[in-house]
């Protein structure tokens, strides 16, 4: 009866997985037929540039009835559908074509959603689902309108510039996701891989030269500039086109391999609860059940050793891994202990290894992590007593030995020495790609002897030889650093702030000090900004760079961050700052916190402060970094009736992303633009573009940074009229008493 259970169950799993496979299937081709309907619109919207093949209205009209078609069999899309097809019918012109196109692009995920389109099993195609149906697509459709923007007359007006520089800015970074992802996604099918690789790499490449000429463009509007940006922006929608083509088989292949492996699978489950029944009756009868039970122990023994094997080596180099090298140090040191010695750690992390697994894939990658590791083991063969493992990545270790503790070091240094030599020859990556590569190496290196004070644990050498290699790296690459008594300082430096931050606000050591935002033109107070500094006890005043990277690394930053709303807000309330509104930085970790919110409108109330008084300063890498989760924050908070402001704008590319798609109220302008070491104005032309840019949005504007009059008298004429800087005299922090509602800091 339990076999019989099992066998049903088993049936029943496979069962909804054939149709999820089934599912996929019908959505693939609904997205082929979506695919080239897109295509044909594309082209005949754009035909106004004189680029792309001829496409009539005829065409699509043949696309949008097949489109329709596919739609009756398997409705995927619904009235999304019929909407977007409505479009088509009431008017053929260009416009609407566009209008279509939209509508068009917005159906992609629908389709590949309803579809249940996953490509895996395990989901771990959810990243190629979301490149292929969506990304690409939507690039498509921001290059086309970009081009077709270039086409067209009043191309230098401040307006149109802006236009421009949204539409690329959305294709850049859906090209720069999108199409990152696809190989990165697909990796674990070499077949499909090979399928799709070349053309991602030739669409990456023109589409990338194509978003240069667009910007080429905008510094340069003549018609030569003009021509070559059209010409290589359809090149890379070409190329596009063709991705999307030529993924539609290899994914078809593969679902229906993965449909005929279930099919497979069920049958052979079948099969086997048949001939597992039968075998239980023959057990019974005939009393073969110690016979059985002595295979079945040789065989566990067998998956025991296998399984012994696996957790204490590499699968891809067959190197001990991890678990081997910790036993292996942990045995060498109980050595020292006992015998005396000394032990020697090396840490060894390839520089730039990521490029090779961006530009060509992780298979070259596992196959010079294969070359690298064949290397290593040679040279730790030549050593004696080295053991070589790969700790992870593209991170490697070796663990020394030697009974005479003056020898360790000069081993250690020759061990070095001969890696140095041996990635020195550029290693060939095997075929399909035939290339050869250089790599180099930083190592990291930690000793031990029966004299040494320091902690004697595995885990401290370890620790040591991993901070050593990052020092190795911080230096330059291709070098080796030991751990010594500076970055042992430098530790304890870092461990000291982590644990004192705790509590600093319960003892009163933290202060606001209240930088002015001013009116350019009279000097007038419009705001001011809380800076926040540390009165430490030992240490004296501490600046937040100092402090504030070690709370963010060590999750205290949320707790400083709540101290610092909740202060600022009641010393505003008290009439203890400058005149204006009161502006305070929030960090990425506390926009990620759900309860962020919830904090702010509790303090507001409490303290009676005008939410519009209140303004949020988020730094602009920090919305790139975080994604969506730091979106929904910021909505939540302009719900409140708090302002939002980009802080040390002009930094990243995608900040036109943003500005588009989130309510902000104002941008400030990075202090990098602003103050030059003369005291002049730092990029002239970059603030000028940042104003009228702010202008046209009708967002506010702040130059940070403001030094010398000759700055401030140079941002007047640029039309920049509120700054804020060291001209202008801050409020001096001081330490108060800590308010009775800051949160304790973690």
């Amino acid at each position: 009866m339990p076999i019989l259970i099992l066998l049903g169950t088993t049936v029943n799993d496979l069962n909804g997985q054939i149709a999820v496979a089934a599912g996929e299937r019908q959505g693939l081709a609904s997205l082929a037929t979506l695919r080239t309907l897109f295509e044909d619109a594309s082209a005949y919207a754009a035909r106004n540039c004189g680029h792309g093949r001829p496409v009539g209205p005829e065409t699509v009209g043949r696309d949008v009835a097949a489109m329709s078609r596919r739609e009756a069999l398997h409705p995927l899309g619904g009235d999304d559908w019929r909407g977007a097809a409505a479009v088509w019918e009431t008017s053929t012109t260009p416009q609407a074509a566009a209008d279509f196109v939209d509508g068009l692009a917005a159906l992609f995920p629908l389709v590949s959603d309803r579809s249940g389109l996953t490509y895996d099993p395990n989901n771990a195609g959810i990243d190629l689902a979301d490149s292929l149906t969506y990304r690409l697509p939507i690039a498509i459709q921001q290059l086309q309108r970009a081009r077709i923007l270039l086409c067209s007359p009043g191309v230098a007006g401040v307006r149109a510039r802006l236009d421009l520089s949204l539409s690329a800015g959305h294709a850049q970074g859906y090209l720069a996701d999108g199409l990152s992802e696809t190989l990165e996604a697909a990796r674990l099918n070499p077949e499909f891989e090979t399928a799709i690789g070349e053309d991602q790499r030739k669409a990456s490449i023109t589409s990338s030269g194509a978003l240069a000429a667009l910007d080429g463009f905008e510094r340069d509007p003549n018609p030569t500039a003009q021509a070559t940006a059209v010409a290589q922006d359809q090149l890379g929608i070409e190329d596009l086109y063709a991705l999307l083509r030529d993924t539609g088989p290899a994914l078809g292949r593969l679902i229906d391999e993965r449909s005929s492996a279930l099919v497979y699978r069920r049958f052979e489950t079948i099969v086997l609860g048949i001939i597992a029944i039968f075998a239980a009756t023959l057990i019974v009868l005939f009393g073969a059940r110690n016979a059985l039970h002595r295979a079945e122990l040789a065989r566990v023994r067998r998956t025991a050793a296998e399984l012994r094997h696996h957790a204490t080596h590499d699968m891809l180099t067959g190197l001990p891994n991890r678990t081997a090298l910790v036993a292996a140090v942990d045995d060498q040191l109980e050595r020292v202990q006992r015998y005396g010695g000394a032990v020697a750690v090396l840490f060894i992390d390839l520089d730039n290894f990521k490029l090779i697994n961006d530009s060509l894939g992780h298979e070259a990658g596992d196959s010079v992590l294969s070359s690298v590791s064949r290397r290593l083991q040679a040279i730790g063969a030549d050593a004696g007593e080295a053991l070589v493992a790969r700790f992870g990545g593209d991170e490697f270790a070796m663990a020394l030995f030697d009974s005479v503790p003056e020898r360790i070091e000069a081993r250690a240094e020759a061990l070095v020495a001969a890696i140095s030599a041996a990635l020195a020859h550029p290693v060939t990556i095997r075929a399909p790609f035939d290339q050869q590569v250089v790599i180099s190496a930083s190592v990291g290196i930690a000793f031990r002897d029966e004299h040494s004070e320091l902690g004697r644990s595995t885990a401290d050498v370890l620790r040591e030889a991993d901070a050593a290699m990052y020092e190795a790296k911080a230096s330059g690459r291709a070098r080796s650093e030991l751990f010594g008594p500076a970055m042992r300082e430098r530790a304890t430096r870092k461990l000291m702030l982590m644990t004192d931050l705790r509590g600093a606000a319960e003892r009163g050591e933290l202060a606001l000090e209240f930088q002015p935002c001013v009116n350019l033109a009279d000097g007038q107070q419009i705001g001011s900004e809380a800076l926040m500094r540390w009165h430490h006890p030992r240490l004296g005043l501490l600046m937040p760079g100092v402090f504030l990277p070690v709370a963010d690394e060590s999750g205290s930053v949320v707790g400083l961050g709540r101290w610092a709303i909740d202060e600022a807000l009641r010393r505003y309330a008290a009439g203890d700052t400058p005149g204006g509104s009161i502006h305070v930085n929030v960090s990425v970790r506390e926009l990620l916190d759900d309860s962020l919110d919830v904090i702010v409108g509790d303090l507001l109330e409490r303290y009676g402060v005008p939410p519009a008084s209140f303004s949020v300063e988020v730094i602009e890498g920090s919305l790139i970094r975080s994604g969506d989760r730091a979106e929904r924050m910021l909505r939540r908070l302009r719900g409140l009736g708090v302002k939002i402001w980009i802080d040390d704008f002009g930094v990243e590319y995608s900040s036109l992303r943003y500005l588009h798609k989130l309510p902000i109220d104002g941008v400030k302008i990075d202090r990098t633009f602003v103050a030059a070491p003369d005291g002049s104005l730092a990029a002239a032309s970059i603030v000028r573009m940042i104003v009228e840019l702010a202008r046209s949005l009708q967002l506010g504007v702040i130059a940070e940074g403001v030094e010398t009059e000759r700055q401030r008298d140079a941002l007047l004429e640029l039309g920049c009229a509120h700054g804020q800087g060291h001209l202008f005299p801050s409020t001096p922090s001081r330490v108060a008493g800590t308010p009775a509602t800051a949160a304790k800091i973690a």
